[in-house]
Protein backbone atom coordinates (compact mmCIF):
# COMPACT_ATOMS: atom_id res chain seq x y z
CA UNK A 1 0.00 0.00 0.00
CA UNK A 2 1.42 3.36 -1.02
CA UNK A 3 0.90 6.46 0.97
CA UNK A 4 0.63 9.70 -1.11
CA UNK A 5 2.42 12.49 -0.97
CA UNK A 6 -0.40 14.37 1.20
CA UNK A 7 -1.28 11.92 3.44
CA UNK A 8 2.56 11.73 4.38
CA UNK A 9 2.57 15.86 4.54
CA UNK A 10 -0.64 15.49 6.70
CA UNK A 11 0.68 12.98 8.96
CA UNK A 12 4.07 14.74 9.34
CA UNK A 13 2.37 18.31 10.39
CA UNK A 14 -0.44 16.89 12.92
CA UNK A 15 2.60 14.59 14.56
CA UNK A 16 5.13 17.91 14.57
CA UNK A 17 1.61 20.06 16.61
CA UNK A 18 1.08 16.49 18.39
CA UNK A 19 4.52 16.23 19.82
CA UNK A 20 7.03 19.28 19.44
CA UNK A 21 5.45 21.21 22.44
CA UNK A 22 5.97 18.10 24.77
CA UNK A 23 9.93 18.45 23.72
CA UNK A 24 10.30 21.70 24.91
CA UNK A 25 8.65 21.45 28.46
CA UNK A 26 10.93 22.00 31.18
CA UNK A 27 10.83 20.51 34.39
CA UNK A 28 11.41 23.26 37.41
CA UNK A 29 12.08 21.42 40.91
CA UNK A 30 10.54 24.34 43.03
CA UNK A 31 12.99 25.78 45.35
CA UNK A 32 16.08 23.72 43.93
CA UNK A 33 18.01 22.12 46.16
CA UNK A 34 16.20 23.58 49.12
CA UNK A 35 12.76 21.79 47.86
CA UNK A 36 9.49 22.52 49.15
CA UNK A 37 9.76 23.90 52.60
CA UNK A 38 9.67 26.93 54.62
CA UNK A 39 11.43 29.90 54.92
CA UNK A 40 12.58 29.71 50.90
CA UNK A 41 12.03 32.80 49.32
CA UNK A 42 9.72 31.34 46.36
CA UNK A 43 9.54 34.88 44.98
CA UNK A 44 13.86 35.10 44.59
CA UNK A 45 13.66 31.61 43.41
CA UNK A 46 10.82 32.36 40.54
CA UNK A 47 11.91 35.75 39.55
CA UNK A 48 14.52 35.08 36.74
CA UNK A 49 12.55 31.96 35.35
CA UNK A 50 9.53 32.06 32.59
CA UNK A 51 7.30 29.57 32.60
CA UNK A 52 5.00 28.37 29.81
CA UNK A 53 2.21 26.27 28.66
CA UNK A 54 3.88 22.28 29.07
CA UNK A 55 6.03 23.15 31.39
CA UNK A 56 6.84 21.30 35.20
CA UNK A 57 6.73 21.82 38.52
CA UNK A 58 7.88 19.47 40.96
CA UNK A 59 7.68 20.15 44.57
CA UNK A 60 10.20 18.15 47.03
CA UNK A 61 9.42 17.37 50.66
CA UNK A 62 9.36 14.81 53.37
CA UNK A 63 6.05 13.64 52.93
CA UNK A 64 4.09 14.01 56.15
CA UNK A 65 6.05 17.56 56.80
CA UNK A 66 4.45 19.39 54.02
CA UNK A 67 1.92 19.23 51.16
CA UNK A 68 0.83 21.38 48.20
CA UNK A 69 -2.57 23.25 47.28
CA UNK A 70 -2.58 24.14 43.65
CA UNK A 71 -5.88 25.31 43.03
CA UNK A 72 -5.91 28.41 45.25
CA UNK A 73 -6.71 31.86 44.00
CA UNK A 74 -4.91 35.53 44.40
CA UNK A 75 -7.19 36.41 47.74
CA UNK A 76 -6.55 32.47 49.37
CA UNK A 77 -2.57 32.96 48.18
CA UNK A 78 -2.72 36.20 50.64
CA UNK A 79 -4.66 35.45 53.15
CA UNK A 80 -2.75 31.72 53.06
CA UNK A 81 -6.48 30.46 52.85
CA UNK A 82 -7.04 26.57 52.05
CA UNK A 83 -9.35 26.80 49.44
CA UNK A 84 -12.82 24.86 50.02
CA UNK A 85 -13.44 20.85 49.15
CA UNK A 86 -9.79 20.64 47.47
CA UNK A 87 -7.31 17.71 48.22
CA UNK A 88 -3.94 18.49 49.28
CA UNK A 89 -0.78 17.00 47.25
CA UNK A 90 1.06 14.88 49.23
CA UNK A 91 3.12 12.87 48.36
CA UNK A 92 6.55 14.61 48.76
CA UNK A 93 7.57 14.47 45.22
CA UNK A 94 4.24 16.30 43.22
CA UNK A 95 4.97 16.81 39.71
CA UNK A 96 2.08 19.64 38.55
CA UNK A 97 2.01 20.07 34.34
CA UNK A 98 1.21 23.84 33.86
CA UNK A 99 -1.28 23.36 31.28
CA UNK A 100 -3.10 26.92 30.97
CA UNK A 101 -1.62 30.55 30.85
CA UNK A 102 -1.70 33.17 33.55
CA UNK A 103 -1.62 33.68 37.12
CA UNK A 104 -0.99 30.22 39.37
CA UNK A 105 -0.65 30.10 42.95
CA UNK A 106 0.60 27.54 44.97
CA UNK A 107 0.42 26.86 48.92
CA UNK A 108 1.77 24.49 51.81
CA UNK A 109 -1.51 23.94 54.10
CA UNK A 110 0.38 22.58 56.97
CA UNK A 111 -0.53 24.81 60.21
CA UNK A 112 1.45 28.14 60.03
CA UNK A 113 3.93 27.05 56.34
CA UNK A 114 2.49 29.65 54.50
CA UNK A 115 2.35 32.41 56.91
CA UNK A 116 6.16 31.86 56.96
CA UNK A 117 6.42 32.04 53.09
CA UNK A 118 5.82 28.29 52.09
CA UNK A 119 3.88 29.81 48.91
CA UNK A 120 4.81 30.32 45.03
CA UNK A 121 3.19 32.47 42.70
CA UNK A 122 4.04 32.04 39.17
CA UNK A 123 2.85 33.41 35.83
CA UNK A 124 2.70 30.93 32.89
CA UNK A 125 3.43 32.05 29.29
CA UNK A 126 1.35 30.66 26.54
CA UNK A 127 3.86 29.02 24.78
CA UNK A 128 7.88 29.02 24.38
CA UNK A 129 9.28 30.97 21.28
CA UNK A 130 11.01 29.15 18.95
CA UNK A 131 14.91 28.39 19.93
CA UNK A 132 16.22 30.50 17.00
CA UNK A 133 13.63 33.66 17.13
CA UNK A 134 15.23 36.99 18.48
CA UNK A 135 13.28 37.28 21.74
CA UNK A 136 11.88 41.16 22.66
CA UNK A 137 14.63 43.33 23.53
CA UNK A 138 16.96 41.33 21.44
CA UNK A 139 18.85 40.01 24.91
CA UNK A 140 19.23 35.76 24.59
CA UNK A 141 17.92 34.36 27.48
CA UNK A 142 19.35 33.39 30.97
CA UNK A 143 21.26 30.15 31.03
CA UNK A 144 18.84 27.45 33.30
CA UNK A 145 19.72 26.78 36.63
CA UNK A 146 20.89 23.58 38.02
CA UNK A 147 17.22 22.59 38.70
CA UNK A 148 16.19 22.78 35.42
CA UNK A 149 16.58 20.60 32.68
CA UNK A 150 14.70 19.92 29.07
CA UNK A 151 12.77 17.15 29.12
CA UNK A 152 12.76 15.13 25.63
CA UNK A 153 9.61 13.43 25.46
CA UNK A 154 9.42 9.37 24.74
CA UNK A 155 6.42 10.61 22.45
CA UNK A 156 9.62 11.43 19.83
CA UNK A 157 10.73 7.68 19.93
CA UNK A 158 6.69 6.78 18.92
CA UNK A 159 6.88 9.61 15.70
CA UNK A 160 10.44 7.85 14.91
CA UNK A 161 8.22 4.81 14.42
CA UNK A 162 5.85 5.91 12.85
CA UNK A 163 8.08 8.31 10.44
CA UNK A 164 10.17 4.35 9.82
CA UNK A 165 6.96 2.72 8.85
CA UNK A 166 5.53 5.54 6.69
CA UNK A 167 9.17 5.30 4.81
CA UNK A 168 9.11 1.42 4.40
CA UNK A 169 5.49 1.74 2.88
CA UNK A 170 6.40 4.14 0.29
CA UNK A 171 9.78 2.65 -0.66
Amino acid sequence: MAISTSHLFFFLSLAAVVFAPSALATNYTVGDDAGWDINVDYTAWAQNKTFYVGDVLIFNYPAGEHNVFKLVNGDDFHNCTIPNGQNALTTGNDAIVLAKPGRKWYICGKEGHCGKGQKLVITVMDMAPAANSPLPGGSPPPPPSAATKPVVSAQFGFLALVLAVLGMTMA
